[in-house]
């Protein structure tokens, strides 16, 4: 362990010698500007020994304030009780001994010193630490009082509200950012969450306002500091993404009730064959309700359906993500037939199938070619009757 012995002299000081019999290394200076002179990383002492009263220059103590070594402890060695005063002025920097002392009390002194100035440095880094986590969290964070004042706030807290870090701290209520349709809510939440835990929610949404009045949606993560009455909140601000969300929503809603009023039957079917939307004209094409539909299956509400050319179509539709336009007869469960022109798609959620109802035009074409044969047949036998065509 390296000590710089300031102000010391060979010739009345015994300090030097006790420090080595402690097995120290010790390097004497006349004065505080030597040791200033001398500071540097190869050469940098664990601890400095001020001797006041030995020859020491009144100046020197002033120029000590100027010694920027944050890593090293000093200690002020009084040997005149006139000079005690001189330490006045540095007690909170450095602590000090009066003589006389004993040898064992001077080590205590050092090794204390020492001691106190690595835990304290040992604390600032870790403070250091967790500021730069604070600082660096790429949200919005904020640390808030049982009173709810802001006490710490970070850049992107500043960015969020406006308002610079020295007009937050120590000076605003977190409440003068919460819309007022929100506050009593979250009011109660501060209240909760300093009476149990789990009383209160850790992560919720609410209205953000800023300097300039704007609103602003956050999704906040807040919970208490264990061991204290303080919480730390971190707060995204998502209103892009709400907006993003409206948006979908009312283009979803426009489109929903475009196909929900269509006459042509529309029903989109997942990849495990759940029905997930069908709209009214669908239902009437199945004979069932809506509701009945949804959530099913294809198989359940039709069974025996997997074995028909239509399921073979959906299939090859489903796995190949081919478009395929056709028209199929369908069998109810009561033995009706009905005929549906069917156009099936591939989506991202499964198939679309539009369908439209021909059943009535597959029995007219039915009918008229029905009549036709028998038109031909009378005709034939109109022709045989007059000699146009021989007889069988």
């Amino acid at each position: 362990m390296k000590i710089f012995l300031i102000g010391a002299d060979d010739s009345t000081s015994d300090t030097k010698p006790v420090l080595e019999s402690f097995g120290y290394i010790v390097y004497n200076n006349a004065s505080i500007v030597d040791a200033i002179a001398d500071l540097h990383d190869d050469l940098m002492p664990d601890l400095i020994l001020i001797e006041v009263g030995m020859g020491t220059d009144p100046h020197d103590i002033e120029v000590l304030k100027e010694i920027k070594t944050p890593n090293m402890p000093g200690i002020f060695l009084i040997f005149d009780s006139e000079d005690v005063k001189a330490q006045n002025n540095l007690k909170e920097h450095y602590s000090y001994l009066i003589k006389p002392y004993s040898d064992e009390e001077l080590k205590f002194a050092i090794e204390l010193a020492i001691y106190k100035n690595k835990i304290k440095n040992e604390f600032k880094d870790s403070e250091n630490y967790y500021k730069a986590i604070f600082e660096h969290t790429g949200t919005a964070t904020v640390i808030i009082e049982e009173d709810t004042i802001i006490s710490l706030a970070n850049t992107e807290f500043e960015s969020l509200s406006g308002y610079l870090r020295g007009e937050i701290e120590g000076k605003k209520s977190w409440t003068e950012f919460v819309d007022k349709d929100d506050l009593e809510r979250m009011k109660e939440y501060h209240r909760l969450r300093r009476v149990g835990p789990g009383l209160a929610p850790l992560v919720y949404d609410f209205r953000f306002i800023d300097r300039n009045g704007d609103v602003k949606n956050i999704h906040l993560d807040i919970g208490l500091i264990p061991d204290t009455k303080k919480s730390v909140g971190s707060l995204l601000d998502i209103t892009e993404l709400k907006n993003t969300e409206e948006a979908l929503k009312k283009s979803e809603e426009k489109y929903r009730s475009v196909l929900d009023n269509m006459v042509e039957g529309c029903q989109i079917i997942g990849f495990n064959w759940h029905y997930l939307y069908v709209n009214d004209a669908v239902a009437k094409h199945g004979r069932f309700e809506k509701d009945e539909l949804l959530g099913h299956t294809m198989m359940e509400m039709y069974p025996g359906i997997e074995d028909t050319e239509l399921c073979d179509v959906l299939k090859r539709c489903m796995k190949e993500r081919t478009s395929h336009h056709f028209d199929n007869k369908f069998t109810y469960p009561d033995g009706n037939l009905g005929w549906f022109e069917l156009r099936v798609h591939p989506v991202s959620e499964g198939i679309f199938i539009l369908s439209i109802d021909i059943t009535e035009r597959v029995k007219r074409q039915e009918e008229i070619l029905f009549k036709n044969a028998l038109l031909e047949e009378k005709i034939k036998k109109q022709q045989k009757k007059l000699g146009y065509l021989e007889k069988d």
